[in-house]
């Protein structure tokens, strides 16, 4: 792939694409390895993509020396490692909590709704019933789509699953049919997406958005997680 053209569409995938993963937490945040221990377990199972993806926030000030250290293991692997982030939705227009100076910097720039914006409190997912929690998590996704400060949606639908088991196909249709008329990848997240990837598989086909395929991995066991799902059913 050129570089910035990070992504392919669903009905696109290759076994080559497989070997990627553009979702990983490391110990600049609340990951448990670090940049060279991840990179190494990448290259040990085969990856040939990375994106170091740590959380960030809009006071945080690790990004300078965080993308120099990738940029300095990238020189010494035979792997290609992207500098990236992981912000918060922070309001319903969209915007997502970065500090400004790292949108040009980051390579990946994943959008993810958690906590939920109401007035001046973040609140709990769990706070609110499903239906409503589904349907605020909808609103917070369809606006950071259509905002564009991030290139890849994290985990869409990712805290109704992990609240309630549940975020509807007609909702994951929506967001999904928004990223592709935006341009946008959906993070195909084996976290949270691997259990219900044969009902996303079918939308997936019919719109054929960009995908990210990312694991979310914390620990590094977790890192390349959907190769033993997909393996068998990519195989050009």
């Amino acid at each position: 792939m050129k570089k910035g053209n990070y992504f392919k569409r669903f009905n696109a995938l290759d076994r080559k694409y497989l070997y990627t993963d553009k979702h990983i937490h490391s110990t600049w945040t609340d990951g448990e390895g670090s940049i060279l221990q991840i990179s190494q377990r990448a290259r040990e199972i085969g990856l040939k993509t990375i994106a170091i993806t740590d959380h960030i926030r809009e006071t945080s000030t690790y990004f300078a020396q965080y993308d120099q250290e990738i940029k300095k293991i990238r020189k010494q692997m035979s792997l290609e490692i992207l500098a990236g982030f992981e912000a918060k939705v922070k309001n319903f227009d969209g915007e997502i909590d970065a500090p400004k100076n790292v949108f040009k910097k980051a390579e990946i720039k994943i959008a993810s709704v958690h906590r939920f914006p109401l007035g001046r409190r973040l609140y709990s997912p769990k706070e609110f019933d499903k239906k409503i929690c589904q349907e605020i998590e909808l609103e917070l996704s369809i606006a950071a789509i259509k905002k564009g400060q991030a290139n890849v949606l994290g985990h869409p639908g990712g805290m109704s699953i992990r609240g309630y088991n549940e975020f509807p196909l007609e909702f994951f249709e929506e967001i999904i049919a928004e990223c592709k008329k935006q341009d946008m990848a959906f993070d195909l997240d084996c976290s949270y997406h691997a259990a219900i990837y044969p009902d996303l598989k079918l939308i997936l086909q019919k719109h054929n958005p960009l995908i990210s395929l990312g694991s979310d991995a914390h620990k590094l066991s977790e890192i390349g997680g959907w190769i033993e799902i997909l393996k068998g059913e990519i195989k050009k």
